[in-house]
Protein backbone atom coordinates (compact mmCIF):
# COMPACT_ATOMS: atom_id res chain seq x y z
CA UNK A 1 0.00 0.00 0.00
CA UNK A 2 1.27 3.16 -0.57
CA UNK A 3 1.77 6.25 1.75
CA UNK A 4 -0.38 8.58 -0.24
CA UNK A 5 -3.22 6.08 0.16
CA UNK A 6 -2.29 5.03 3.77
CA UNK A 7 -2.76 8.78 4.72
CA UNK A 8 -5.81 8.92 2.68
CA UNK A 9 -7.45 5.81 5.16
CA UNK A 10 -5.86 6.81 7.87
CA UNK A 11 -7.29 10.75 8.02
CA UNK A 12 -11.02 9.04 6.80
CA UNK A 13 -13.08 10.49 9.90
CA UNK A 14 -15.36 7.74 11.49
CA UNK A 15 -18.37 8.21 13.03
CA UNK A 16 -18.60 9.78 16.38
CA UNK A 17 -19.14 7.25 19.12
CA UNK A 18 -21.92 8.63 19.98
CA UNK A 19 -23.19 7.91 16.32
CA UNK A 20 -21.83 4.77 15.71
CA UNK A 21 -24.69 2.87 16.15
CA UNK A 22 -26.98 4.92 14.35
CA UNK A 23 -24.61 4.71 11.68
CA UNK A 24 -24.29 1.18 11.13
CA UNK A 25 -27.98 0.29 11.45
CA UNK A 26 -28.87 3.21 8.59
CA UNK A 27 -25.58 2.19 6.75
CA UNK A 28 -27.64 -1.65 7.04
CA UNK A 29 -30.76 -0.73 5.86
CA UNK A 30 -29.38 1.04 2.98
CA UNK A 31 -27.93 -2.44 2.25
CA UNK A 32 -30.64 -4.18 2.55
CA UNK A 33 -32.63 -1.73 -0.10
CA UNK A 34 -30.10 -2.14 -2.64
CA UNK A 35 -30.30 -6.05 -2.62
CA UNK A 36 -33.93 -6.14 -2.85
CA UNK A 37 -33.60 -3.32 -6.00
CA UNK A 38 -31.00 -5.37 -7.11
CA UNK A 39 -33.64 -8.44 -6.96
CA UNK A 40 -36.41 -6.37 -8.90
CA UNK A 41 -33.98 -4.93 -11.41
CA UNK A 42 -33.42 -8.43 -12.10
CA UNK A 43 -36.85 -9.43 -12.49
CA UNK A 44 -37.27 -6.50 -14.37
CA UNK A 45 -34.47 -7.41 -17.48
CA UNK A 46 -36.19 -10.52 -18.05
CA UNK A 47 -39.25 -8.77 -18.32
CA UNK A 48 -41.59 -9.84 -15.93
CA UNK A 49 -43.18 -6.75 -14.87
CA UNK A 50 -45.45 -8.05 -12.35
CA UNK A 51 -42.76 -9.39 -9.93
CA UNK A 52 -40.70 -6.71 -10.49
CA UNK A 53 -43.07 -3.79 -9.31
CA UNK A 54 -43.78 -5.44 -6.53
CA UNK A 55 -40.03 -5.42 -5.54
CA UNK A 56 -39.86 -2.15 -5.64
CA UNK A 57 -42.47 -1.07 -3.44
CA UNK A 58 -40.93 -3.68 -1.31
CA UNK A 59 -37.82 -2.25 -1.37
CA UNK A 60 -39.49 1.56 -0.72
CA UNK A 61 -40.82 0.92 2.06
CA UNK A 62 -37.32 -0.85 3.27
CA UNK A 63 -36.03 2.74 2.57
CA UNK A 64 -38.50 5.01 4.18
CA UNK A 65 -38.94 2.77 7.43
CA UNK A 66 -36.55 3.18 9.14
CA UNK A 67 -34.97 5.95 7.03
CA UNK A 68 -31.50 4.79 4.97
CA UNK A 69 -29.68 8.15 4.13
CA UNK A 70 -31.57 9.13 1.11
CA UNK A 71 -34.74 10.48 -0.34
CA UNK A 72 -35.38 9.68 -3.92
CA UNK A 73 -34.26 6.73 -5.83
CA UNK A 74 -33.43 6.97 -9.52
CA UNK A 75 -32.99 2.90 -10.19
CA UNK A 76 -36.38 2.31 -8.68
CA UNK A 77 -38.27 5.65 -10.60
CA UNK A 78 -36.18 4.50 -13.57
CA UNK A 79 -37.80 0.91 -13.56
CA UNK A 80 -41.13 1.77 -13.07
CA UNK A 81 -41.60 4.13 -15.26
CA UNK A 82 -40.44 1.55 -17.84
CA UNK A 83 -42.82 -0.87 -16.54
CA UNK A 84 -45.12 1.36 -16.91
CA UNK A 85 -44.63 2.47 -20.50
CA UNK A 86 -44.64 -1.31 -21.75
CA UNK A 87 -47.40 -2.14 -19.90
CA UNK A 88 -49.63 0.54 -21.19
CA UNK A 89 -52.28 0.33 -23.86
CA UNK A 90 -52.26 2.88 -27.15
CA UNK A 91 -53.67 5.77 -26.81
CA UNK A 92 -54.20 8.79 -28.52
CA UNK A 93 -55.09 10.89 -25.33
CA UNK A 94 -52.67 14.19 -25.12
CA UNK A 95 -52.81 16.71 -22.37
CA UNK A 96 -53.98 20.21 -23.56
CA UNK A 97 -52.00 22.65 -21.71
CA UNK A 98 -53.87 25.54 -20.15
CA UNK A 99 -56.86 23.24 -19.68
CA UNK A 100 -58.25 24.50 -16.78
CA UNK A 101 -58.48 22.12 -14.00
CA UNK A 102 -62.25 21.71 -13.34
CA UNK A 103 -62.66 17.42 -12.30
CA UNK A 104 -60.28 16.29 -10.14
CA UNK A 105 -59.17 12.97 -9.62
CA UNK A 106 -57.38 12.50 -6.09
CA UNK A 107 -55.47 9.17 -5.66
CA UNK A 108 -55.16 7.60 -2.28
CA UNK A 109 -53.04 4.79 -0.90
CA UNK A 110 -55.66 4.22 1.10
CA UNK A 111 -57.51 6.50 3.96
CA UNK A 112 -57.03 5.84 7.79
CA UNK A 113 -60.10 7.09 10.19
CA UNK A 114 -58.93 9.18 11.42
CA UNK A 115 -55.24 11.70 10.75
CA UNK A 116 -54.55 14.62 8.94
CA UNK A 117 -54.16 13.47 5.51
CA UNK A 118 -58.29 12.01 5.86
CA UNK A 119 -59.08 15.14 7.63
CA UNK A 120 -57.54 17.22 5.05
CA UNK A 121 -58.89 15.71 1.81
CA UNK A 122 -62.21 15.28 2.92
CA UNK A 123 -62.01 19.32 3.64
CA UNK A 124 -60.47 20.40 0.59
CA UNK A 125 -63.37 18.58 -0.94
CA UNK A 126 -65.89 20.08 0.71
CA UNK A 127 -64.60 23.76 0.29
CA UNK A 128 -63.45 23.39 -3.32
CA UNK A 129 -66.65 23.68 -4.15
CA UNK A 130 -66.57 24.77 -7.32
CA UNK A 131 -64.99 21.48 -8.72
CA UNK A 132 -65.63 18.18 -9.39
CA UNK A 133 -63.96 15.58 -6.85
CA UNK A 134 -63.29 11.96 -7.30
CA UNK A 135 -61.05 9.40 -5.24
CA UNK A 136 -59.17 6.51 -6.68
CA UNK A 137 -58.06 4.73 -3.84
CA UNK A 138 -55.47 2.01 -4.61
CA UNK A 139 -54.66 -0.71 -1.91
CA UNK A 140 -57.66 1.00 0.49
CA UNK A 141 -59.15 -2.01 2.79
CA UNK A 142 -62.73 -1.46 4.46
CA UNK A 143 -65.23 1.48 3.84
CA UNK A 144 -63.88 4.86 3.41
CA UNK A 145 -64.64 7.06 6.15
CA UNK A 146 -68.50 8.66 5.81
CA UNK A 147 -67.07 11.97 5.94
CA UNK A 148 -64.89 11.78 2.78
CA UNK A 149 -67.97 9.75 1.11
CA UNK A 150 -70.40 12.26 1.82
CA UNK A 151 -68.02 15.20 0.68
CA UNK A 152 -66.84 12.92 -2.23
CA UNK A 153 -71.07 12.30 -3.31
CA UNK A 154 -72.08 16.50 -2.81
CA UNK A 155 -69.38 17.28 -4.90
CA UNK A 156 -70.81 15.57 -7.85
CA UNK A 157 -68.17 12.69 -7.69
CA UNK A 158 -67.16 9.24 -7.50
CA UNK A 159 -65.11 6.77 -5.57
CA UNK A 160 -63.03 4.15 -7.47
CA UNK A 161 -61.36 0.96 -5.42
CA UNK A 162 -58.38 0.13 -7.45
CA UNK A 163 -57.38 -3.04 -5.84
CA UNK A 164 -60.84 -4.69 -6.77
CA UNK A 165 -59.69 -4.94 -10.06
CA UNK A 166 -58.82 -8.35 -11.12
CA UNK A 167 -55.01 -8.80 -11.60
CA UNK A 168 -51.95 -6.78 -10.04
CA UNK A 169 -50.08 -4.24 -9.91
CA UNK A 170 -49.90 -2.89 -13.48
CA UNK A 171 -53.84 -4.16 -14.09
CA UNK A 172 -54.45 -1.22 -11.20
CA UNK A 173 -51.87 0.97 -13.11
CA UNK A 174 -53.83 0.64 -16.16
CA UNK A 175 -57.03 1.28 -14.68
CA UNK A 176 -55.95 4.30 -12.96
CA UNK A 177 -54.95 5.37 -16.65
CA UNK A 178 -58.13 5.76 -17.87
CA UNK A 179 -60.00 6.92 -14.91
CA UNK A 180 -57.12 9.90 -15.08
CA UNK A 181 -57.72 11.05 -18.44
CA UNK A 182 -61.53 11.39 -17.75
CA UNK A 183 -60.29 13.95 -15.35
CA UNK A 184 -58.47 17.63 -15.64
CA UNK A 185 -56.31 17.08 -13.12
CA UNK A 186 -54.78 14.66 -10.58
CA UNK A 187 -53.59 14.88 -7.18
CA UNK A 188 -51.52 12.02 -5.68
CA UNK A 189 -51.95 12.07 -1.81
CA UNK A 190 -49.82 8.30 -1.67
CA UNK A 191 -47.90 6.60 0.29
CA UNK A 192 -44.23 7.07 -0.67
CA UNK A 193 -43.73 3.33 -0.74
CA UNK A 194 -46.42 2.80 -3.34
CA UNK A 195 -45.03 1.83 -7.09
CA UNK A 196 -48.76 2.11 -8.52
CA UNK A 197 -49.27 5.63 -9.73
CA UNK A 198 -45.31 5.93 -11.01
CA UNK A 199 -46.67 3.08 -13.20
CA UNK A 200 -49.76 4.67 -14.11
CA UNK A 201 -47.99 7.91 -14.58
CA UNK A 202 -44.95 7.24 -16.91
CA UNK A 203 -46.00 9.19 -19.94
CA UNK A 204 -47.22 12.57 -18.37
CA UNK A 205 -48.05 13.82 -21.74
CA UNK A 206 -50.47 11.50 -22.57
CA UNK A 207 -52.19 12.54 -19.35
CA UNK A 208 -53.69 15.70 -17.33
CA UNK A 209 -51.32 17.48 -15.19
CA UNK A 210 -50.41 15.56 -12.31
CA UNK A 211 -49.87 16.99 -8.57
CA UNK A 212 -48.18 15.64 -5.73
CA UNK A 213 -49.06 16.39 -2.33
CA UNK A 214 -46.09 15.98 -0.25
CA UNK A 215 -47.11 15.28 2.94
CA UNK A 216 -44.77 12.82 4.03
CA UNK A 217 -42.22 15.63 3.73
CA UNK A 218 -39.28 14.28 6.10
CA UNK A 219 -39.54 10.89 4.54
CA UNK A 220 -38.40 8.50 1.62
CA UNK A 221 -41.16 9.04 -1.31
CA UNK A 222 -41.24 7.72 -4.78
CA UNK A 223 -43.09 9.99 -7.72
CA UNK A 224 -40.03 12.45 -8.13
CA UNK A 225 -40.30 11.35 -12.11
CA UNK A 226 -43.73 11.80 -12.87
CA UNK A 227 -44.80 14.82 -10.62
CA UNK A 228 -45.55 17.63 -12.69
CA UNK A 229 -46.28 19.87 -9.27
CA UNK A 230 -45.28 19.37 -6.21
CA UNK A 231 -47.04 20.73 -3.22
CA UNK A 232 -45.37 21.32 -0.47
CA UNK A 233 -46.76 22.33 3.20
CA UNK A 234 -43.68 24.10 4.46
CA UNK A 235 -40.58 26.41 3.84
CA UNK A 236 -38.43 23.27 4.46
CA UNK A 237 -40.49 20.38 2.77
CA UNK A 238 -39.57 22.48 -0.34
CA UNK A 239 -35.76 23.08 0.24
CA UNK A 240 -35.55 19.10 0.89
CA UNK A 241 -37.91 18.58 -2.48
CA UNK A 242 -35.09 20.79 -4.43
CA UNK A 243 -32.35 19.91 -2.71
CA UNK A 244 -32.67 15.99 -1.95
CA UNK A 245 -35.35 15.06 -4.17
CA UNK A 246 -33.85 16.87 -7.22
CA UNK A 247 -37.61 18.81 -7.92
CA UNK A 248 -36.84 21.73 -10.53
CA UNK A 249 -37.72 24.52 -8.26
CA UNK A 250 -40.39 26.05 -11.30
CA UNK A 251 -42.16 22.56 -10.15
CA UNK A 252 -42.47 23.88 -6.24
CA UNK A 253 -44.78 25.42 -4.78
CA UNK A 254 -46.01 26.06 -1.07
CA UNK A 255 -49.93 25.31 -0.06
CA UNK A 256 -50.65 25.49 3.81
CA UNK A 257 -52.28 22.65 5.11
CA UNK A 258 -55.84 22.92 5.34
CA UNK A 259 -57.96 22.69 9.27
CA UNK A 260 -61.53 23.52 10.00
CA UNK A 261 -61.30 26.67 11.80
CA UNK A 262 -61.63 26.04 15.26
CA UNK A 263 -64.41 26.87 17.62
CA UNK A 264 -65.23 27.37 21.54
CA UNK A 265 -67.74 25.54 23.30
CA UNK A 266 -66.57 26.76 26.89
CA UNK A 267 -64.11 28.84 28.69
CA UNK A 268 -61.48 28.01 29.67
CA UNK A 269 -62.23 27.92 32.89
CA UNK A 270 -65.44 25.54 32.50
CA UNK A 271 -62.89 23.34 30.43
CA UNK A 272 -60.45 23.50 33.07
CA UNK A 273 -63.33 22.55 35.91
CA UNK A 274 -64.34 19.30 33.79
CA UNK A 275 -60.88 18.04 34.27
CA UNK A 276 -60.68 18.52 37.97
CA UNK A 277 -58.47 21.83 37.80
CA UNK A 278 -59.15 24.91 39.49
CA UNK A 279 -60.33 27.87 37.28
CA UNK A 280 -56.58 29.72 38.18
CA UNK A 281 -54.60 26.64 37.25
CA UNK A 282 -52.77 27.89 34.57
CA UNK A 283 -52.47 24.49 31.88
CA UNK A 284 -49.62 23.95 30.24
CA UNK A 285 -50.82 21.07 27.31
CA UNK A 286 -49.57 19.36 24.31
CA UNK A 287 -51.31 16.53 22.02
CA UNK A 288 -49.53 14.04 19.53
CA UNK A 289 -48.89 10.38 19.31
CA UNK A 290 -47.03 8.94 21.26
CA UNK A 291 -44.14 8.43 19.12
CA UNK A 292 -43.26 12.24 18.87
CA UNK A 293 -42.63 12.40 22.71
CA UNK A 294 -39.59 10.02 22.56
CA UNK A 295 -36.57 10.44 24.86
CA UNK A 296 -33.37 11.40 23.25
CA UNK A 297 -30.02 10.82 25.01
CA UNK A 298 -31.84 9.71 28.15
CA UNK A 299 -33.50 13.53 28.80
CA UNK A 300 -37.31 12.94 27.96
CA UNK A 301 -40.01 15.19 27.01
CA UNK A 302 -40.69 15.82 30.51
CA UNK A 303 -37.43 16.74 32.34
CA UNK A 304 -37.09 20.46 31.11
CA UNK A 305 -40.57 21.40 32.08
CA UNK A 306 -39.72 20.46 36.48
CA UNK A 307 -38.00 23.38 37.29
CA UNK A 308 -40.23 25.76 35.55
CA UNK A 309 -43.61 24.01 37.84
CA UNK A 310 -40.96 24.57 40.87
CA UNK A 311 -40.88 27.74 40.15
CA UNK A 312 -45.14 28.19 39.70
CA UNK A 313 -46.93 26.04 41.92
CA UNK A 314 -50.10 26.68 40.09
CA UNK A 315 -49.32 25.67 36.76
CA UNK A 316 -49.82 22.17 35.10
CA UNK A 317 -48.73 20.08 32.38
CA UNK A 318 -51.07 17.86 30.51
CA UNK A 319 -49.32 15.41 27.34
CA UNK A 320 -52.51 13.40 25.84
CA UNK A 321 -51.05 11.11 23.47
CA UNK A 322 -48.25 10.24 24.98
CA UNK A 323 -49.07 7.01 26.89
CA UNK A 324 -47.58 5.43 29.37
CA UNK A 325 -43.86 6.62 30.56
CA UNK A 326 -41.89 4.81 33.33
CA UNK A 327 -38.87 6.78 32.30
CA UNK A 328 -41.24 9.92 33.23
CA UNK A 329 -41.87 9.02 36.32
CA UNK A 330 -39.17 10.88 37.74
CA UNK A 331 -39.66 14.07 36.82
CA UNK A 332 -43.66 13.87 37.40
CA UNK A 333 -42.95 13.07 40.77
CA UNK A 334 -40.65 15.59 41.30
CA UNK A 335 -43.55 18.23 40.86
CA UNK A 336 -46.21 15.92 42.84
CA UNK A 337 -47.78 14.73 39.52
CA UNK A 338 -48.33 18.33 37.98
CA UNK A 339 -47.06 16.54 35.17
CA UNK A 340 -49.64 14.17 33.55
CA UNK A 341 -48.65 11.99 30.46
CA UNK A 342 -51.92 10.75 29.16
CA UNK A 343 -53.09 8.11 26.68
CA UNK A 344 -54.15 9.11 23.05
CA UNK A 345 -58.05 9.99 22.24
CA UNK A 346 -60.06 11.35 19.26
CA UNK A 347 -61.63 13.49 21.91
CA UNK A 348 -59.17 16.18 22.97
CA UNK A 349 -61.25 19.10 22.62
CA UNK A 350 -61.72 19.90 26.42
CA UNK A 351 -58.06 19.92 26.80
CA UNK A 352 -57.39 22.35 23.69
CA UNK A 353 -60.19 24.79 25.47
CA UNK A 354 -58.61 24.06 29.43
CA UNK A 355 -55.25 24.97 27.63
CA UNK A 356 -53.94 28.68 28.63
CA UNK A 357 -50.09 27.67 26.97
CA UNK A 358 -50.02 24.88 23.94
CA UNK A 359 -46.27 23.03 23.99
CA UNK A 360 -45.08 21.80 20.97
CA UNK A 361 -44.34 17.68 20.97
CA UNK A 362 -40.37 17.18 21.13
CA UNK A 363 -38.59 16.04 19.37
CA UNK A 364 -40.71 15.88 16.28
CA UNK A 365 -43.78 18.28 15.52
CA UNK A 366 -47.06 17.97 15.06
CA UNK A 367 -48.46 20.88 13.30
CA UNK A 368 -51.76 20.25 13.29
CA UNK A 369 -52.32 20.49 17.23
CA UNK A 370 -50.46 23.86 16.72
CA UNK A 371 -52.96 24.78 14.42
CA UNK A 372 -55.87 23.51 16.55
CA UNK A 373 -54.51 25.85 19.90
CA UNK A 374 -53.84 28.33 17.94
CA UNK A 375 -57.14 28.44 16.47
CA UNK A 376 -58.58 28.87 20.40
CA UNK A 377 -55.97 31.63 20.75
CA UNK A 378 -53.68 29.96 22.90
CA UNK A 379 -50.25 30.50 22.61
CA UNK A 380 -48.31 28.44 21.11
CA UNK A 381 -44.43 27.62 22.22
CA UNK A 382 -41.73 25.22 20.07
CA UNK A 383 -38.46 24.13 20.77
CA UNK A 384 -35.79 22.88 18.15
CA UNK A 385 -32.11 22.31 19.36
CA UNK A 386 -30.63 20.63 16.08
CA UNK A 387 -28.71 21.98 13.27
CA UNK A 388 -30.08 24.26 10.10
CA UNK A 389 -29.98 21.64 7.71
CA UNK A 390 -32.71 19.34 9.94
CA UNK A 391 -35.02 21.78 10.45
CA UNK A 392 -37.61 19.50 8.41
CA UNK A 393 -38.06 18.64 12.63
CA UNK A 394 -38.93 21.88 13.39
CA UNK A 395 -42.02 24.18 13.25
CA UNK A 396 -41.64 26.20 9.72
CA UNK A 397 -45.32 26.35 8.35
CA UNK A 398 -46.53 29.42 7.15
CA UNK A 399 -49.50 30.13 9.16
CA UNK A 400 -47.82 29.38 13.08
CA UNK A 401 -44.13 29.69 12.55
CA UNK A 402 -44.15 33.51 12.98
CA UNK A 403 -46.52 33.51 15.86
CA UNK A 404 -44.91 30.56 17.45
CA UNK A 405 -42.36 31.40 20.34
CA UNK A 406 -39.36 29.19 19.32
CA UNK A 407 -36.38 27.75 21.57
CA UNK A 408 -32.85 26.92 20.52
CA UNK A 409 -31.60 25.67 23.70
CA UNK A 410 -33.37 24.83 26.38
CA UNK A 411 -32.85 27.75 28.71
CA UNK A 412 -34.29 29.96 25.65
CA UNK A 413 -37.29 27.44 25.61
CA UNK A 414 -38.16 27.32 29.68
CA UNK A 415 -37.73 31.20 29.37
CA UNK A 416 -40.42 31.77 26.80
CA UNK A 417 -42.61 29.59 29.29
CA UNK A 418 -41.78 31.39 31.94
CA UNK A 419 -42.68 34.43 30.75
CA UNK A 420 -45.92 33.60 29.36
CA UNK A 421 -46.79 32.27 33.05
CA UNK A 422 -46.00 35.41 34.34
CA UNK A 423 -47.64 37.52 31.78
CA UNK A 424 -51.53 37.16 31.07
CA UNK A 425 -51.30 39.95 28.72
CA UNK A 426 -48.49 38.55 26.43
CA UNK A 427 -50.51 35.17 26.93
CA UNK A 428 -53.30 37.04 25.15
CA UNK A 429 -51.69 38.88 23.02
CA UNK A 430 -49.46 35.84 21.24
CA UNK A 431 -52.72 33.79 21.44
CA UNK A 432 -54.54 36.21 19.27
CA UNK A 433 -51.64 36.66 17.08
CA UNK A 434 -51.80 32.89 16.14
CA UNK A 435 -55.26 32.98 15.71
CA UNK A 436 -55.05 35.70 12.97
CA UNK A 437 -52.03 33.78 11.17
CA UNK A 438 -53.71 30.04 11.15
CA UNK A 439 -56.91 31.35 10.01
CA UNK A 440 -55.18 33.25 7.13
CA UNK A 441 -53.14 30.33 6.10
CA UNK A 442 -54.89 27.03 6.83
CA UNK A 443 -58.68 27.71 6.71
CA UNK A 444 -60.56 28.93 4.22
CA UNK A 445 -61.89 31.34 2.13
CA UNK A 446 -58.47 32.27 2.27
CA UNK A 447 -56.57 28.73 2.09
CA UNK A 448 -58.38 28.35 -1.46
CA UNK A 449 -56.14 30.69 -3.13
CA UNK A 450 -53.29 29.16 -2.35
CA UNK A 451 -54.41 25.79 -3.95
CA UNK A 452 -55.42 27.92 -6.94
CA UNK A 453 -52.14 28.85 -7.85
CA UNK A 454 -51.00 25.15 -7.36
CA UNK A 455 -53.47 24.46 -10.16
CA UNK A 456 -52.86 27.14 -12.22
CA UNK A 457 -49.34 26.16 -12.48
CA UNK A 458 -50.15 22.60 -13.23
CA UNK A 459 -51.93 23.52 -15.89
CA UNK A 460 -49.13 26.19 -17.50
CA UNK A 461 -46.25 24.26 -17.37
CA UNK A 462 -45.29 21.80 -19.84
CA UNK A 463 -44.83 18.24 -18.76
CA UNK A 464 -42.74 16.42 -17.01
CA UNK A 465 -40.31 14.35 -19.05
CA UNK A 466 -39.51 11.39 -17.09
CA UNK A 467 -36.91 9.26 -18.92
CA UNK A 468 -34.38 12.90 -18.27
CA UNK A 469 -35.71 13.28 -14.85
CA UNK A 470 -32.57 11.11 -13.81
CA UNK A 471 -29.69 9.99 -15.32
CA UNK A 472 -29.38 6.74 -16.66
CA UNK A 473 -25.68 6.52 -14.47
CA UNK A 474 -27.58 8.36 -11.30
CA UNK A 475 -28.02 5.87 -8.51
CA UNK A 476 -29.07 6.33 -4.58
CA UNK A 477 -26.07 8.16 -2.46
CA UNK A 478 -26.11 7.05 0.74
CA UNK A 479 -26.36 10.16 3.41
CA UNK A 480 -24.94 9.98 6.74
CA UNK A 481 -25.67 14.04 7.49
CA UNK A 482 -28.52 16.66 8.45
CA UNK A 483 -31.55 15.68 8.17
CA UNK A 484 -30.54 12.27 7.76
CA UNK A 485 -29.07 11.77 11.12
CA UNK A 486 -31.51 13.56 12.79
CA UNK A 487 -34.01 11.21 11.49
CA UNK A 488 -32.51 8.19 13.68
CA UNK A 489 -32.87 10.76 16.94
CA UNK A 490 -36.06 11.34 16.27
CA UNK A 491 -37.42 7.62 15.12
CA UNK A 492 -34.76 5.79 16.67
CA UNK A 493 -34.93 2.10 14.98
CA UNK A 494 -37.85 0.34 16.02
CA UNK A 495 -39.25 -1.11 13.01
CA UNK A 496 -40.88 -4.25 11.60
CA UNK A 497 -38.65 -7.46 10.15
CA UNK A 498 -37.94 -7.59 6.53
CA UNK A 499 -39.39 -11.27 6.74
CA UNK A 500 -42.94 -9.79 8.01
CA UNK A 501 -42.96 -6.55 5.43
CA UNK A 502 -42.29 -9.12 2.86
CA UNK A 503 -46.35 -10.70 3.85
CA UNK A 504 -47.72 -7.33 3.23
CA UNK A 505 -46.82 -8.21 -0.54
CA UNK A 506 -47.90 -11.48 -1.23
CA UNK A 507 -51.01 -10.78 -2.18
CA UNK A 508 -49.70 -8.70 -5.14
CA UNK A 509 -47.92 -11.46 -6.38
CA UNK A 510 -48.76 -14.08 -9.24
CA UNK A 511 -49.03 -17.27 -8.21
CA UNK A 512 -45.82 -18.69 -8.67
CA UNK A 513 -44.05 -16.27 -6.94
CA UNK A 514 -46.67 -15.77 -4.29
CA UNK A 515 -46.51 -19.54 -3.03
CA UNK A 516 -42.50 -19.54 -3.04
CA UNK A 517 -42.28 -16.21 -0.97
CA UNK A 518 -45.30 -17.59 1.14
CA UNK A 519 -42.94 -20.53 2.27
CA UNK A 520 -40.56 -18.11 3.50
CA UNK A 521 -42.65 -16.28 5.29
CA UNK A 522 -44.46 -19.17 6.95
CA UNK A 523 -40.91 -20.89 7.73
CA UNK A 524 -39.15 -17.20 9.08
CA UNK A 525 -42.80 -17.19 11.58
CA UNK A 526 -43.49 -13.89 9.35
CA UNK A 527 -47.65 -14.49 10.10
CA UNK A 528 -49.27 -13.78 12.99
CA UNK A 529 -51.98 -16.56 13.02
CA UNK A 530 -53.73 -19.19 10.77
CA UNK A 531 -56.14 -16.89 9.34
CA UNK A 532 -53.73 -14.12 8.31
CA UNK A 533 -51.62 -17.09 6.82
CA UNK A 534 -54.27 -18.30 4.60
CA UNK A 535 -55.88 -15.32 3.41
CA UNK A 536 -51.72 -14.36 2.21
CA UNK A 537 -52.70 -17.00 -0.16
CA UNK A 538 -55.23 -15.50 -2.15
CA UNK A 539 -54.71 -12.59 -4.56
CA UNK A 540 -55.22 -9.08 -2.93
CA UNK A 541 -58.08 -8.44 -5.51
CA UNK A 542 -60.22 -11.30 -4.48
CA UNK A 543 -59.56 -10.60 -0.86
CA UNK A 544 -61.04 -6.77 -1.54
CA UNK A 545 -64.21 -8.32 -3.57
CA UNK A 546 -64.95 -10.91 -0.46
CA UNK A 547 -64.27 -8.53 1.94
CA UNK A 548 -65.06 -5.02 1.39
CA UNK A 549 -68.77 -3.56 1.06
CA UNK A 550 -68.13 -0.37 0.09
Amino acid sequence: MSAAVANRLILTPEPPSEDAMAYAAAKARFEEFSVVVRRAEAFHKRGRFEIASVHAGYAAILAASPHAGFYVSPRLERMLVDIGRRTARPTAFRRQQDKPIRHILHVVSEMLPVGGLTNMLTRWIGEDSGRTHSIAAIHHRGELPQATRDAVAKAGGKIHRINRTPGFQTAWAEELRQLARQHDGVMLHIYGQDPVAIMAFAEPDKLPPIMYLNHGDHLFWLGASIADVVINLRDEAQVLSIGRRTIEPRRNVMVPTMVSPAVRTRSREEAKRELGMAPDTILLMSAARGMKYRTVNGVTFAAPHVGLLKRHPKAQLLVVGAGERPDWQADCAAVEGRIQPLPETSDTRVYFEAADIYVDSFPFVSSTSMMEAAGLETPLVSRFYGEPEARIFAINHPGIDKPTLHGATEQEYVAHLDRLICDPALREAKGKEARDAVLYYHTPPSWLTFIERAYSLAEQLPPIDPLTHFAASDVEIFSHGEPDRSMYEVFGFNRESPVRMLSWYLGLMPLGERLMAWLTVQRAGGFDNFREAIRALLPNWLVRRLSDRA
